[in-house]
């Protein structure tokens, strides 16, 4: 709906990281209105998607890793030749999307990484069940005898 309302944005920016300029977004703010909300739409999509899928923490943090370079490298690449295939109001929002990305992908990461640090600390190194604490196995061991 903003975008049917706003003229298309015709800025000579050097890189799509100069638009987040204070002084630009206050000119600009339903193009920036716009840019936020698509942004938030392209954020939580593949981070819905990831928590669906059966993958461990470190992978999904290397998969956003991934998702949120390409995102930023082709915006830079679209604005900085001037390309522009996409229009400018895209190319923004895949650079603030790529920008808020590597919040989810880091903390992935780091939970992947300290998740199985965790569990090498905590485990018990000789297995040995504690018949007070679970009575089921002391059951099952006695079933057995």
């Amino acid at each position: 709906m903003l975008d049917a309302v706003v003229n298309p944005l015709k800025l000579q920016l050097a890189t799509p990281y100069h638009y987040f300029d204070f002084s630009i977004l206050t000119k600009y703010t339903f193009t920036t209105t716009s840019i936020v909300i698509k942004s938030i739409a392209l954020f939580l999509a593949p981070v819905w998607f990831l928590s669906f899928l059966d993958f461990s923490k470190l992978t999904k943090g290397a998969i956003l890793l991934v998702l949120s370079g390409l995102m930023q490298l082709y915006s830079l690449q679209d604005v900085a030749s001037r390309s522009y295939i996409l229009p400018l109001e895209w190319s923004l929002t895949l650079t603030l999307t790529g920008m808020v990305l590597l919040i989810p992908a880091v903390l992935f990461l780091i939970g992947g990484l300290f998740g199985g640090a965790k569990k090498a600390i905590t485990s018990d190194p000789y297995n040995i069940p504690d018949d007070e604490s679970n009575p089921e196995e002391s059951k099952k061991d006695e079933e057995i005898l």
